[in-house]
């Protein structure tokens, strides 16, 4: 018996040994790939006297980027701001003891180590501590991962690399499907430079290069991947060109890369990004990304003709594009979850401006900026210039005619004039510093004053007024264009005003006013007609339209019309209409009769039929205690929405045409709504109109009007389905008598001396959800 219990309990122990391994194994093939830790430091504070504006933030930076798109959850990194050299060992303490935990967890783990600070050649300067290159490197080395990864953004940090225990090879990188061991250093500088920091971009060159680059900056191969290679190459080459002219002399990133394995090591993921900001195809040149603080957030250079894939933060931004012949700008706002593609098709173009080189001689007598070289070997200075047909005798000449004044009785050209060009049909020019005046037209290049026309004027730029009977054109205005009937620019600061069209292909900043239409690229300001206001993207300020108003981006402001508007994008302000208000989103209000949100509501909606994503969209019908069917319909979001619907005696729907007791009653209402997990709870007040058959008067409809109040609690048993019950109180007083004389009341309750009654009323109905 004995021997046959201890057989048991021996069979039974390699039972559990065998399944607890089995279970194991199972686990491990199971377990993640790669996990991953790191320690953040930024140190700003570097002893005598040492002061750095951005370390801090830039470690920050790091550690959000990583957790976003690098697969390093924060609670597997440390984050150190000013810390002292025990603060960092402990950190590397806390790590290791964490690796060690997770080891069952992964098939391999990686650690990332990155500084930002001071350093010298020597060691890390950590306050009024040092942490010498040698101990540094000692103390990563015993992290027990298999993979260290050690990121330097610190003066002379290229001493880091050439410490004892490693050797600068040729990259040879890993893929996270491989198994893999060894080190990758990073540095920001060689051994005897300096790394810097910009006060525009509000980081250090090499930690934005870093970011910028793991967003999908540096996705050379177009996978929505950043690998170490493409990492490194991307940062040492915005770094390198970024800090080449500085006082400081240019900064070279170093690395020192020993891995054994085969294939890419990724740092991060684009793809798992809640924002993609997708550069297209044909997207080319310098691309300057800013928040709509102004803040620089990335500057790409972009030179292949393949899309580039950013990781972005929702929010609005401001783009600009540098190329070799054109400077073009726009503003998007990426939402959550969206992927949005740029284009030069979102971009409009703008005026470059003349810069001055840095070690320019300064001349005597500089000349105006928008004058033309009147001692230059093709022009000659004419002080008056007349003309009958056109100035034949001075073109022969071969030389630029440069003038103060110019009178040709029908046409008068020349090549700048410095004051004033009459004629009866038409003045040309290239230059205009002064004013035309023409019956027929103008035709400038550039001016610098004022164009008067009885028809049209065209001009390439115009700093002043443009000012035509008919018609006047230019591409860029700062100042006034004013036409009887039709102004079209592609730039427009300060005002563009016409009898009916106003066409601003690019972006009005100031006022945009029309009799008929006014069109825009992007409103930076007021826009008002008589009929309609068209913006192809932004509106910061005012749409005001007779009938219509369109904006296919956000609205930052007021858009307001008689009959609709639509803004394709977000709402930050108000719509309002007395028909129909659309958006995508709605961040503010929305007025009107019939007010739609195809995406989510965060503000209000108030109108008769509001709908919304989020919102509350909801036809009911409910049969009540004083014999009354209900049939309503319920519109809005849950904070305040609206209420339209009637209600009538069931009598009322049988009994014959005849009848003398028929009556009906139209509901509107506003209502709020509380909500607890499959419960809902609505609160409403309502005018009641009441219409009944006028004794006196044949064929004749009376209406009275009545206050009341409902209090309801709804059930959603399923998506689309809600059973209530409601207890209504309508208020009787000497004002509205003869509506509850025609119906009946089978409770009443007497308030104020008899002045005033309550009728209350019980209901239970569905709701059938719409949205």
């Amino acid at each position: 018996m004995k021997k046959s219990y201890m057989k048991f309990l021996i069979m039974t122990a390699v039972a559990i040994f065998f399944s607890g391994n089995i279970f194991a194994a199972e686990n491990k093939a199971d377990a993640a790939s790669v996990e991953r830790y790191a320690i953040y430091i930024g140190s700003n504070i570097g002893g005598n006297n040492r002061q750095l504006l951005y370390a801090g933030t830039d470690a920050m930076a790091f550690q959000n980027t990583m957790a976003d798109i690098g697969g390093i959850r924060k609670s597997n990194s440390v984050l150190l701001l000013d810390p002292a050299k025990d603060d960092v060992d402990e950190a590397m303490e806390y790590i290791s003891q964490l690796i060690v935990k997770n080891k069952f967890n992964a098939k391999r783990s990686e650690f990332v180590f990155y500084y930002s600070g001071h350093s010298d050649e020597n060691a890390l300067l950590l306050g009024n501590n040092t942490y010498d290159y040698s101990s540094l490197k000692a103390a990563i080395t015993k992290v027990p991962s298999d993979v260290h990864v050690v990121i330097l953004d610190s003066c002379y940090s290229g001493n880091f690399i050439r410490t004892k225990g490693g050797q600068k090879q040729k990259p040879f990188l890993v893929d996270d499907s491989s198994v893999i061991k060894g080190h990758a250093y990073l540095s920001s500088s060689s051994s005897q430079e300096s790394s810097q920091e910009s006060d525009e971009i509000g980081s250090s060159f090499f930690t934005n290069a870093m970011i910028t680059g793991l967003k999908g900056a540096a996705d050379s191969s177009g996978d929505k991947k950043v690998t170490l290679n493409e990492l490194y190459s991307y940062a040492f080459s915005e770094t390198l060109s970024r800090t080449e002219n500085s006082s400081a002399g240019p900064q070279h990133p170093n690395y020192n890369i020993t891995l054994v394995g085969s294939g890419d090591l990724v740092l991060s993921d684009i793809s798992g990004s809640d924002c993609i900001l997708t550069l297209s195809k044909e997207l080319n040149g310098r691309v300057i990304i800013r928040d709509k603080n102004e803040k620089l957030i990335s500057e790409i250079s972009k030179t292949q003709a393949a899309p580039v894939y950013l990781a972005m933060e929702e929010g609005q931004y401001g783009v600009t594009v540098i190329s070799e012949k054109v400077t073009l700008q726009g503003s998007f706002e990426l939402g959550a979850k969206k992927n949005y593609v740029l284009s030069n098709s979102n971009l409009s173009p703008v005026a470059r401006t003349a810069n001055r080189f840095r070690g320019e001689e300064p001349k005597e007598k500089a000349e105006p900026e928008n004058a033309a070289v009147h001692d230059s070997e093709n022009a000659m200075f004419v002080p008056f210039v007349f003309s009958f047909f056109d100035n034949e005798f001075y073109r022969n000449t071969g030389k630029d005619i440069v003038t103060n004044f110019a009178l040709g009785l029908f046409r008068s050209e020349v090549y700048q004039t410095d004051g004033v060009m009459l004629s009866f049909i038409a003045n040309q020019t290239k230059v205009l510093n002064g004013a035309q005046f023409a019956y027929i037209f103008n035709i400038a290049d550039e001016v610098y004053g004022a164009q008067f026309a009885g028809i049209f004027n065209h001009a390439k730029d115009v700093e002043g007024v443009q000012a035509a009977g008919i018609f006047s054109h230019a591409e860029n205005v700062k100042g006034v264009q004013a036409s009887g009937w039709v102004n079209i620019a592609d730039d427009v600061r300060y005002c563009q005003a016409a009898g009916l069209v106003n066409v601003a292909s690019g972006k009005i900043t100031g006022v945009q006013g029309a009799g008929l239409i006014n069109y825009a690229g992007n409103v930076d300001g007021v826009q008002g007609s008589g009929i309609g206001n068209v913006s192809l993207s932004d509106v910061d300020g005012v749409q005001g339209a007779g009938i219509f108003n369109i904006a296919r981006g956000n609205i930052d402001g007021v858009q307001g019309s008689g009959i609709f508007n639509v803004a394709v994008g977000k709402v930050d302000g108000l719509q309002a209409s007395p028909i129909a208000n659309y958006a995508r989103h709605v961040d503010g209000a929305q007025i009107g009769l019939v007010n739609i949100c195809s995406g989510d509501v965060e503000g209000l909606q108030f109108g008769l039929i509001n709908f919304s994503r989020n919102g509350i969209f909801e036809f009911g019908m409910s049969y009540t205690t004083e014999n009354n069917m209900r049939f309503t319909l319920t519109s809005g979001n849950k904070h305040i929405y609206s209420v339209i619907g009637c209600q009538t005696e069931v009598g009322y729907m049988t009994s014959n045409s005849d009848s003398d007791d028929k009556y009906a009653e139209i509901i509107f209402g506003l209502g709020t709504r509380l909500e607890a997990g499959m419960f809902n709870f609505d609160f409403e007040a309502y005018g009641n109109e009441f219409l009944s058959k006028d004794e006196s008067k044949e064929n004749k409809i009376k209406s009275e009007y009545y206050p009341s109040a409902r209090f309801a609690v709804g059930l959603n048993p399923a998506k689309h389905i809600q059973i209530f019950a409601g207890a209504m109180a309508s208020f009787e007083f000497d004002g509205n008598r003869d509506a509850f004389a025609g119906k009946k009341n089978h409770f009443t309750v007497e308030l104020s001396d008899h002045d005033v009654k309550m009728h209350p009323e019980f209901e239970l109905g569905v709701k059938f959800v719409l949205h």
